[in-house]
């Protein structure tokens, strides 16, 4: 079978687990323990420059993390899809405004004359419809993550967050494929790659 046959049905599976987690009950539970398990592991620091994005239905939340970063004088800086199939990351913080995207996910507002962030980061947290134990990533097929990951220089961590019902034995990948450094959910931290920016254990 073609890695994009593949890819397909892992979809197809993620986004039926993610529609059975936003109508479950405890998903919110595991959630705060994913997120939980998150800031122990990489913790919010005066000066951090954090990607981090807007959970869709059924994902980790990312609210836990978000105020956490802000009160500690972290920077958050959160995606917008830009008319060249790209992701470019704009800062966002308390009281900030959200308008709807694309693909209806809320993305930062901008105020004139704001400008991305190209360069210079701490911590990429990355969604995911599917991961695998070697820190290979699926997502909803349009490839903006790795896109911009791939564009990331290899010391930057890229930590996925997801619950641990999307951990599949093996994500098929592409040659542009970018995987993850760690995996973050409800069970704990799955450290996959040894990144420089991240702090000892």
């Amino acid at each position: 079978m073609l890695v994009v046959e593949r890819k397909e049905i892992l979809r197809r599976e993620g986004r039926i687990r993610l529609r059975e987690r936003a109508e479950s009950a405890s998903s919110a539970e595991a959630g705060d323990r994913a997120q939980d398990h998150f800031l122990r592991e990489f913790p919010p620091l005066a000066g951090r420059t954090a990607a981090l994005y807007r959970a869709l239905a059924g994902e980790v939340p990312t609210e836990r993390i978000r105020n956490a970063y802000l009160a500690a004088g972290a920077r958050l800086y959160y995606p917008r899809v830009e008319g060249n199939g790209t992701l470019a990351f704009y800062p966002h913080r308390e009281g900030d405004g959200w308008e709807t995207g694309p693909y209806g996910i809320l993305e930062p507002s901008i105020p004139a004359g704001t400008e991305p962030l190209k360069s210079g980061w701490d911590i990429i947290v990355v969604p995911g419809l599917a991961f695998d134990w070697r820190g290979n990533r699926l997502g909803f097929g349009f490839g903006y993550y790795d896109r911009f990951l791939g564009g990331l220089p290899e010391s930057v961590p890229r930590v996925g967050l997801a619950c641990a019902s999307q951990l599949v034995p093996e994500v098929p990948v592409d040659a542009w494929d970018v995987p993850v450094h760690a995996l973050v959910t409800e069970e704990g931290v799955i450290r996959v790659v040894k990144a420089s920016g991240f702090a000892e254990p």
